[in-house]
């Protein structure tokens, strides 16, 4: 049977970026959501879920749109076989 570990990140939308970002204590903030998997991915983490975890509303022509404006990316890899 194999063992997992898990990660949780909180990826937010800056809007003074116009991107998606995660930021890390001690570290300069990551980027841009491609970025995000792409770094996460290469240190043998596999995205396991992808959720949104606050919304934003606007007032739109006649009507409300909602958006996501914050995602809680749960990522696993295997522990040591």
């Amino acid at each position: 049977m194999k063992n997992w570990e898990y990660l949780t990140i909180h990826i937010r939308y800056d809007k003074k970026r116009k991107n998606w970002v995660v930021e890390y204590a001690g570290k300069p903030p990551l980027a841009g959501l491609q970025e995000i998997l792409e770094a996460h991915g290469s240190q043998g983490w596999e995205l396991v879920s992808l959720t949104p975890e606050h919304f934003e509303a606007a007032p739109g022509f006649g009507k409300w749109y909602v958006d996501p404006a914050a995602y809680r990316a749960t990522f696993k890899r295997p522990v040591g076989d």
